[in-house]
């Protein structure tokens, strides 16, 4: 496993991340627990979960936040890991919960269920572009100046908006945001083809932003909810994986993932992971496995580095 040090924190940051989607609710909390367990045997350090995790309507608990909590509490964890949390998601019906208030009562209530007192990494998960980002910035400095938050960051928002908040924070001596976290992927998408408008995708200009800030990007699906490894297996893609990733470039790498998989000797999965962590910024990649075999088969070459001549080549650019 390799890492990252973000923030001088004494924990490293495993550049695979635990991704706890469905933790409480898809998949069960037996599941979950044996591949929390998993992970840290595999040297993993960093969990990914959020407030909107497992809700229905932004007053629930969420199922991702209470089992990870309980873990972290009965295994004496939290000193051994680094907690990622996201808070004021939009409502259900898409209204905007952009408030001192509501960022409080999220932060309260993660910390309740994830049984914490201070969040390493914490990101807004969605933006809401109507908000000035002067407001946004004066309302989270306290908790990073008062350490409930270590690192800030910002989940699908676009580079303007963040050079803008951070442009707005440093004239007036206030945190950053150090820490993006967005959808990446070996297989391109766009917001549309996920039908969710408030997400941002990776694009080639806003990588290019991204390297020359040197701000690390933390990515979700990253493995394209497995397109390329079901491909080259020769099993059907579910209706949301050919929705959301189905384009002909991608389907055009798919030969590119499998011939570099037999050459190096590792699994379809591996490839796709170290694509985002071979990259630069410094990146790490969040995957999502719904059992132990997923969760070996991403983690089993984490060490690996491909060059940049390898990740052209998946590009297909030479």
């Amino acid at each position: 496993m390799r890492y990252l040090h973000l923030n001088g924190r004494k924990t490293p940051v495993s550049q695979i991340a635990l991704g706890s989607t469905y933790f409480g609710t898809a998949i069960a909390e037996t599941t979950a627990w044996n591949m929390l367990d998993h992970f840290v045997a595999l040297g993993g350090t960093t969990i990914d979960t959020a407030r909107h995790y497992g809700q229905r309507i932004s007053t629930d608990p969420s199922p991702s936040e209470q089992l990870i909590g309980s873990w972290l509490k009965i295994n004496g964890m939290h000193q051994h890991m680094v907690l990622i949390g996201k808070g004021l998601y939009p409502e259900p019906t898409g209204k905007s919960r952009f408030s001192y208030a509501n960022l409080l009562y999220d932060i309260e209530r993660s910390m309740d269920e994830l049984h914490t007192d201070t969040f390493d990494i914490w990101f807004f998960h969605r933006d809401d572009p109507r908000i000035p980002v002067d407001e946004i910035m004066d309302m989270v400095a306290p908790l990073v100046q008062s350490g409930v938050i270590q690192t800030l960051g910002a989940s699908n928002w676009t580079v303007q908006r963040i050079a803008a908040a951070n442009a707005y924070a440093e004239a007036h001596h206030l945190p950053q945001i150090q820490a993006s976290e967005i959808q990446w992927s070996l297989a391109k998408s766009t917001p549309e083809s996920w039908q969710d408008p408030t997400l941002v995708c990776m694009t080639e200009e806003e990588l290019s932003w991204y390297q020359s800030h040197e701000m690390a990007v933390f990515a979700f699906s990253s493995q394209a909810k497995g397109f390329f490894s079901k491909a080259i297996a020769k099993e059907p893609l579910n209706t949301k994986s050919q929705q959301r990733f189905g384009f002909p470039e991608n389907y055009g790498r798919i030969e590119r993932v499998a011939q570099l998989s037999e050459e190096l000797n590792c699994s379809p999965a591996a490839i796709t992971v170290s694509y985002i962590t071979s990259q630069k910024p410094d990146s790490v990649a969040i995957i999502g496995p719904s059992s132990i075999s997923q969760l070996e088969d991403s983690l089993t070459d984490s060490n690996l580095v491909l060059s940049n001549e390898q990740i052209a080549f998946l590009e297909g650019r030479i």
